[in-house]
């Protein structure tokens, strides 16, 4: 009997599905699974998909000139417009661009496809921080542990509240927080911890749910770069996604949504959401304050039309993240750059690489103006290295050494949907040149 390779769209079966396409899990038969998030690939997706080919039109020896990092007029397709298009000829003549039907179909699908039981679409990924501690019961002063490397609207969601955070050092293989640092962190007002899944990679969620047990503290986590997950929100309190453009899915402005399996929760979500009024009730508030943070009808229906590119664009990031290691594989055992791990539990939102902290600005600055290769840096200061007057008053004794060491290092690569195969070569190339013959070896 021929074993199933299941399609969910999740990051531990799409790893399965590049061994399967690449020909290593011969005789076995390829089954869709029946989501919206799949839609895009059951047009695509065949027992014999060339990905090379089939997905990215590979054409070897096309010039590439240039290469731009994230560029914005290439975050959403030619199809995706025509779709998107045909959906506000529907909903524009409605007037319904905040409040509607389509906000409710999109947290329906959000919740069938994270299998969770409650959804509560937000306004940005840091609204759905900011709520889903609220309705946890983060008070003034409550200490909240999370990592320094992580974008600003992290902490922001915190100190917003007036809570406190408390950076511990990273895992420097993962760039994500070490749980192992987070016991020694803990003080009798630490009342939370706030995992990031920081470039689509996830944190090490059961050790952390273990620790939060053990010390009867709340896990909320920051999943805006980890859409696709397997297993996102299993060991969670309350999941947070960012639904920016610029995130694996996105819609056409700001959003986000919480994510949890517990009515109370959802409730309170709810109203912290919407000025602290009634469910379903207007004007009615039945909690002394709320934010104007609900997700629009709008991009909603924007979103569900999106939704259904999410799967195989995860998997294209899957593939190129693949395709850098394989190709740059040399430079690693040279001990020239270190590459990230491929695995199960990413979905490849960014993608790291670490050189030499004191050869980092000469390589972007020889790829860019030799190759024409853009590269960055994410985030390019640490929170706890902020010159703000909070961050000297409290955090300039502050030392992570994994944290500050492998910040010093990285370097993004270019990696997007619609990334070229080309273009991706010119990178390649771009790297061996400047490594090994511009650089200092």
């Amino acid at each position: 009997m021929q074993k199933q390779v299941r399609v969910s769209g999740k990051s531990k079966e799409n790893m399965l599905l590049l061994k399967h396409l690449k020909g290593d899990m011969q005789g076995k038969e390829l089954v869709i699974e029946d989501s919206i998030a799949n839609e895009r690939w059951k047009q695509v997706l065949k027992e014999n998909t060339d990905i090379e080919n089939d997905l990215f039109n590979y054409q070897k020896n096309r010039e590439i000139s240039k290469v731009p990092f994230m560029p914005v007029d290439r975050l959403i397709t030619n199809d995706e417009v025509d779709d998107i298009l045909n959906t506000l000829t529907k909903v524009l003549p409605t007037g319904k661009f905040t409040s509607g039907s389509y906000l409710e179909q999109f947290e329906d699908v959000l919740s069938t496809y994270l299998h969770k039981r409650y959804v509560i679409a937000t306004s940005s990924g840091t609204d759905a921080i900011m709520i889903g501690l609220l309705a946890l019961g983060l008070n003034r002063g409550d200490e909240v542990i999370m990592p320094a490397n992580s974008f600003a609207a992290t902490e922001n969601a915190v100190l917003a509240l007036g809570g406190v955070p408390v950076y511990v050092d990273i895992n420097p293989q993962t760039f994500c927080i070490d749980p192992n640092k987070i016991e020694e962190a803990i003080t009798p007002y630490t009342k939370f911890i706030l995992p990031v899944h920081l470039y689509g990679k996830h944190s090490e969620m059961k050790h952390i749910r273990q620790i939060a047990n053990r010390y009867q503290l709340k896990v909320i986590e920051d999943a805006c770069q980890g859409i696709g997950l397997t297993d996102l929100g299993k060991d969670a309190d309350i999941t947070t996604l960012s639904f920016n453009p610029y995130k694996n899915f996105g819609v056409c402005g700001k959003a986000g949504a919480i994510a949890t399996d517990n009515e109370e929760l959802a409730k309170k979500c709810i109203e912290f959401s919407y000025h602290g009024f009634e469910v379903n009730v207007k004007n009615k508030k039945v909690i002394d304050f709320g934010l104007n943070s609900k997700m629009d009808n709008l991009q909603a229906a924007i979103g569900l039309e999106r939704i259904k590119y999410l799967s195989l664009n995860n998997f294209k990031r899957l593939f190129l993240a693949d395709r850098y290691i394989t190709q740059l594989a040399e430079l690693q055992n040279k001990g020239l750059i270190e590459l990230p791990e491929l695995s199960e539990d990413h979905v490849w939102h960014l993608f790291p690489i670490k050189v030499r902290t004191e050869d980092r600005t000469d390589i972007m600055t020889k790829l860019n103006e030799d190759f024409g290769v853009q590269t960055d840096v994410y985030y390019p200061i640490l929170s706890h290295m902020q010159k703000t007057p909070l961050v000297q008053d409290k955090y300039t004794k502050l030392q992570l050494v994994h944290t500050e060491k492998a910040h010093s290092q990285v370097l993004h690569l270019p990696l997007y949907p619609s990334f070229t195969l080309e273009e991706q070569d010119r990178v390649v190339e771009g790297l061996f040149h400047v490594i090994k013959q511009e650089v200092r070896v």
